[in-house]
């Protein structure tokens, strides 16, 4: 029963990539020198949410998301979202980091004033080898290898040489994987040489980072090289070129850089390269902005991944439609394309052919007729506390890992979505009354495919408002408020430990923002660390500061309390003191 509640303090996930409207020509792309365009920065408010998963799908709690200026953690359900922050049009990027694994980057296109969704696996960052920095060493990953000349690594926080042994993490990552569209860094969108936006068919890449023994993370020196020799998929060995470019992750701004080349060597690609990130083997295609709006007979198509490939090579694209079905992003230039519609399990469930474009093109509504096996339809109606229909609220609905938002008018609602193939799978369902800020308990069932009626959910009982207001040095109180529009505070729990991490923000204002944690799993009184406040980020608690907890409900309930005392900013001997009290649910 406590599942879905977890969820409800994300609040609201509904999602991504892409805008819509009526079928129309856009020319708002600067046009650039031919035959390629350049992309330029097109701000854009708008909320962004997603789900954080393991290689094996596994959802991932407590993994840091960075976007748009701001952080956030996941819940125990990977699941996050940001308000109202600024993104890109064209290249939005977002940044997940989580210990034992690689940094994930993945870049989209984002729809103003909507909630855009990503959802992103991680790569495990495990230690291949490691060797001694004064003599090299030759690392082999299944087909690939790494191999780095002696006295030619440095620390990378001040390029000084290092001495030492070098600790060396990589990962093959296979382009023809099902679910490349998940694991791959940034997205296949990369600027080439003369700064032209275009898309990439890759032939192998390599995730590769050097640590010294304690931690450190190393670079190669300037001037020296280390050479690469990845391996080429099986499948794409035969069609492989002689030699192709080598294409680097730039990790500001998502995008993948041309910056050498490899030679054929066999069944690997062999190249040198002067840093390590993420590298890619790739042939590059000029790309165009499509845009697109996935319906069904009974709405818009939300939450789903779609994918496009160009049929002559089977390169393709991937985004996801967010909560009203819009889906857009950059696809290959002036070529027959196969537009595809894949459920959570990344098997097809729709295909059509379009294309080819040469200009930014805007298709309009594109009807989906989904497989019976791949449809379920959530619907039900909802009270208040008085008994009467609830005229203004929401249907927060989790199912396969993903939290759908469904408005709830005249006292009822309904969402319509995909699923995987022939499964029955727990839908968990939570009511909120908009006006009286008043939720229901959590109804969870199993649903297969067709219509899953919950019958009818009374929102009452339980208040659902969150808030921390704080106080620094004596000044006016900062509050951050659930029920006030660009506002956002979580706590979560790290697994099975006690620890809690409890944060929120102000979207409007970025620097009225607060993070703190504590370990403890009742009432009562528990050492606190500070993470940030405004301004402040690097904190040094002076103890004793202690959180006094107050109310500790189960999961998806709230946790309440207070805390003073005083904190500096890293090294300064200055005191601030701060006063706080706070109200979140807990995860």
């Amino acid at each position: 029963m406590k599942l879905f509640q977890k969820l409800l303090s994300a609040l609201a996930l509904i999602t991504l990539f892409f805008s819509a409207c009526q079928r129309e020509i856009k020319n708002d792309l600067p046009p650039g020198t031919e035959p390629g365009i350049v992309v330029n920065a097109s701000p854009v408010n708008a909320n962004l949410t997603g789900v954080i998963l393991d290689e094996s799908g596994t959802p991932m709690p407590g993994a840091l998301v960075k976007a748009g200026g701001q952080t956030m953690v996941t819940n125990d359900k990977g699941l996050f979202r940001f308000n109202n922050i600024q993104l890109d049009k064209y290249n939005s990027v977002v940044k997940v980091e989580k210990a034992g694994y690689f940094q994930a980057i993945r870049t989209f296109s984002a729809v103003a004033n909507n909630t855009n969704f990503v959802r992103i696996k991680l790569i495990t960052k495990n230690e291949i080898d490691n060797f001694v920095s004064t003599a090299g060493g030759t690392i082999t990953l299944g087909g690939s290898t790494i191999t780095i000349p002696g006295n030619s690594v440095v620390l990378k926080s001040n390029n000084q040489p290092y001495m030492g042994t070098v600790r060396v993490f990589a990962a093959n990552i296979d382009p023809t994987q099902n679910d490349i569209g998940e694991i791959i860094p940034g997205s296949f969108q990369a600027t080439d040489a003369n700064n032209y936006r275009v898309l990439l068919k890759s032939y192998g890449m390599m995730a590769v980072e050097l640590e010294g023994a304690g931690g450190e993370p190393l670079q190669i020196a300037t001037g020296k090289k280390a050479t690469l020799k990845m391996a080429i998929p099986s499948s794409l060995q035969s069609s492989a070129p002689a030699t192709i470019p080598l294409w680097y992750m730039n990790e500001t701004d998502g995008l993948w850089k041309e910056e050498g080349s490899a030679t054929k060597v066999g069944n690997v690609y062999q190249g040198e390269v002067s840093h390590f990130s993420f590298w890619n083997c790739d042939i590059s295609n000029n790309a165009v902005f499509l845009e697109m709006t996935l319906i069904t007979n009974e709405g818009p198509l939300p939450y789903t991944t779609v994918k496009i490939t160009r049929v002559s090579n089977g390169s393709s694209s991937m985004g996801y439609t967010d909560s009203l079905g819009h889906v857009s992003g950059f696809v290959f230039n002036n070529e027959p394309l196969l537009l595809q519609v894949l459920d959570n399990c990344q098997s097809v469930i729709y295909s059509q052919n379009i294309g080819p474009f040469t200009a930014t093109t805007n298709l309009g509504n594109i009807t989906v007729d989904l497989p019976a096996v791949n449809e379920l339809q959530v619907t039900g109606t909802a009270t208040n506390c008085n008994n009467q229909p609830i005229a203004n609220g929401k249907a927060y609905i989790y199912f396969e890992d993903v939290l759908f938002v469904a408005p709830v008018q005249a006292g009822s609602f309904s969402l319509h979505m995909t699923r995987c193939a022939n499964s029955t799978g727990l839908v968990e369902v939570v009511v909120e009354d908009l006006d009286t800020d008043q939720q229901s308990a959590p109804i969870v069932a199993a649903a297969s495919t067709g219509v899953f009626n919950t019958g009818n959910i009374q929102a009452c009982g339980t208040s659902s408002v969150t808030f921390i207001n704080y106080a620094i040095d004596g000044g006016a109180e900062y509050v951050i408020n659930s029920s006030v529009a660009g506002d956002s505070i979580s706590a979560y729990n790290q697994g099975s430990q006690n620890y809690f991490d409890i944060n929120g923000f102000k979207v409007s204002q970025p620097n009225i923002n607060i993070w703190f944690g504590f370990t403890g799993n009742s009432i009562g009184s528990f050492p606190i660390s500070m993470r940030s406040v405004n301004q402040y980020d690097s904190i040094v608690v002076v103890t004793p500061l202690n959180v006094n907890v107050t109310t500790f409900g189960a999961p998806g309930q709230f946790i309440e309390g207070n805390f003073n005392g005083q904190f500096k900013e890293g090294a300064a001997s200055t005191q601030h003191t701060i006063n706080c009290t706070f109200r979140v649910r807990r995860f």
